[in-house]
């Protein structure tokens, strides 16, 4: 993060685009905190470097916090702990189940960037790809009866053709709460650190299912429609320690080394939402991160030649917003 702070610095006397072409060529080791994130954009001279930064957010978003960052009250006891937990087992059992029936809109941003993980000796790569953005879309999510559906008829993107098949994700009302808690349980969950959140600290637990537990579908691209993996996975639930609810969830997955794709990755911040006067905890915002090998080539003398040493990576940052009830209302005259 301080390396990262510096650059920004120096970023400020750029110009838009020159700042977001530099970010976009950075890594971060650090998970980024939402509080440092909007005091940089801040700063930042325009929207595309807003932009570039919000994506390095994004692929940093299943790392560790730095340490500066956490907060350091004493770990609860065991017996706190278990009652957090239980607390959130009933609000997920309880409270998700009495979610009513809604719909929302899902608007996705997509990037990509391709990467060289290996390369001959002496030898020139080309095909590199720095993050970049590809495009919008949208498309309204339905959950009705504890079941979460997109509506493909309202899948729009602004007179351009389709975003990338590879990246999609479902479940993140309800269903992928229940599943990761209930796979978690199977395997083992432990204490980790306080953090601060929007409305207070947060409790934050790692955990880690072993696959044969876990119910992580995972539908691998080029690979025969049907296929379901379920590999093991592990990440961490930041809960409300008053109420249980959660607010965070990642799911990294343990893909195995001949998987057609290296990382399927996971996280969902959760929040109040107002819908027909009540107010409800539901998904606010999104980041799935995918990344597989892909060939590029290298230049050998005169010849260029393909090379199976690169990276794709592939990140959506997705926003649920306009939130409605799902109903029919029937007037009826004498």
């Amino acid at each position: 993060m301080e390396q990262l702070e510096k650059r920004l610095i120096k970023a400020q006397s750029k110009s838009d685009v020159e700042a977001a072409n530099q970010i976009y060529e950075l890594e971060l080791t650090e998970r980024m905190s939402a509080l440092r994130l909007a005091l940089a954009e801040a700063k930042l001279p325009g929207p595309e470097s807003r932009k570039a930064l919000h994506v390095l957010f994004d692929e940093a978003a299943f790392l560790d916090l730095p340490a500066s960052d956490l907060l350091h009250d004493p770990a609860p006891d065991r017996a706190s702990q278990t009652a957090i937990l239980a607390r959130t087992n009933e609000y997920v059992h309880k409270t998700i189940a009495k979610l009513p029936n809604l719909f929302a809109t899902k608007v996705i941003t997509h990037f990509e960037g391709k990467q060289i993980a290996a390369l001959p000796t002496g030898m020139s790569a080309t095909g590199y790809e720095p993050m970049h953005e590809m495009g919008t879309s949208s498309a309204e999510v339905l959950y009705r009866d504890g079941r979460e559906q997109v509506n493909a008829q309202t899948s729009r993107r602004k007179g351009l053709p389709p975003l990338p098949p590879e990246l999609n994700t479902i479940g993140e009302f309800g269903p992928m709460l229940v599943v990761t808690l209930a796979d978690a349980v199977k395997g083992k969950i432990i204490w980790s650190h306080w953090e601060q959140g929007s409305s207070g600290p947060e409790a934050v637990f790692r955990y880690d299912v072993p696959e044969a537990a876990s119910h992580y579908a995972v539908v691998f691209p080029d690979v025969a429609e049907g296929t379901v993996h379920h590999p093991a996975y592990h990440g961490e639930i930041a809960v409300n320690p008053a109420d249980g609810s959660i607010l965070r969830l990642t799911i990294v997955a343990e893909l195995k080394p001949d998987d057609p794709v290296a990382e399927a990755d996971i996280l969902v911040d959760y929040g109040p939402v107002e819908i027909g006067g009540k107010t409800y905890i539901c998904p606010l915002e999104s980041v799935d991160l995918a990344r597989f090998p892909v060939n590029g080539s290298y230049q050998s003398f005169d010849t260029r030649q393909s090379f199976p040493g690169f990276i794709k990576t592939q990140v959506n940052y997705s926003i649920f917003k306009q939130y409605h009830l799902f109903r029919a209302e029937i007037r009826i005259l004498p």
